[in-house]
């Protein structure tokens, strides 16, 4: 096994450009060096490649009947697993699904995922303003110091810390009072993506703060010439309806794999 190193992401780069219809954000976060990772290839020739953040998220792609290289994906889960650390696999397509499922039997449990293609036609409008009461402001590390869902640990597993953030990211919260009530943020970056991550206080759902944040957060991308991502599991209708009501549309559908509990 292989793993590569910063100046050869360019290999995996082309290998996911060149073949695949769907790639998370967190890959090329990890190959655009927005955060840390590590990139597991089969040879120099890069048929099968793993994809990981330090986090416990993976990707997996290529060449699917690599027995050698899926009997270290195994022997990698069943590491992590021992540990207690966190495993959550991305599949890159239907059959890597059916590789998985073999190699991991009831291990691994299959679950559909959505991701959207952002529309520029169907920009979302804001229906009413936000009251005298609130107020938006960009995430910075105050804030994040007062958020009891995007707090530090937050930041910590996905950025690696609250100051790579900062230089790499951006999100959008608002404030009731002073009180951090509802947010939006990149939960993953990097040159031409951003993956939003958004939740709002269960006490001040119901009146729009979601679609107004996640509507800053979109403008800042557009602004700076960065694609807006929305990923959400298949079966949560609400976070499916809030992206179609922001200019979302044509879901593709992929599959992550978690630890069975």
């Amino acid at each position: 096994m292989i793993t590569l190193s910063v100046k050869d992401f360019d290999k995996a780069i082309k290998v996911i450009e060149s073949n695949l219809k769907t790639v998370p954000t967190f890959v090329y976060s990890i190959l655009n060096n927005y955060i840390n990772g590590i990139v597991y290839v089969d040879s120099k020739n890069v048929e099968t490649l793993l994809i990981g953040t330090e986090s416990g998220i993976y990707f997996i792609a290529g060449e699917e009947d690599n027995h050698q290289f899926n009997d270290f994906l195994f022997e990698l889960y069943c590491n992590r697993k021992s540990e207690g650390l966190r495993f959550t696999l991305f599949s890159a397509s239907e059959n890597w699904d059916c590789v998985i499922n073999v190699l991991f039997k009831d291990k691994l449990k299959q679950r559909g995922w959505y991701t959207f293609t952002y529309d520029h036609k169907k920009q979302f409008q804001d229906e009413s303003p936000l009251a005298s009461e609130y107020s938006i402001k960009r995430i910075d590390e105050e804030l994040i110091n007062s958020s009891s869902e995007y707090n530090g640990n937050y930041y910590k597993e996905y950025w690696g810390s609250v100051s790579n953030f900062i230089e790499k990211g951006f999100g959008y919260c608002i404030l009731h009072k002073g009180r951090v009530v509802s947010e939006c943020t990149s939960i993953f970056s990097s040159l031409q993506f951003s993956e939003m991550d958004i939740e709002t206080h269960e006490d001040y759902r119901g009146q729009g703060l979601a679609a107004i944040n996640a509507k800053a957060f979109i403008n800042h991308c557009l602004e700076n010439n960065i694609m807006p991502r929305w990923d959400c599991d298949i079966l949560n209708n609400a976070s499916i309806k809030l992206a179609g009501k922001l200019g979302f549309r044509q879901p593709n559908k992929y599959s992550i794999f978690i630890k069975n509990s």
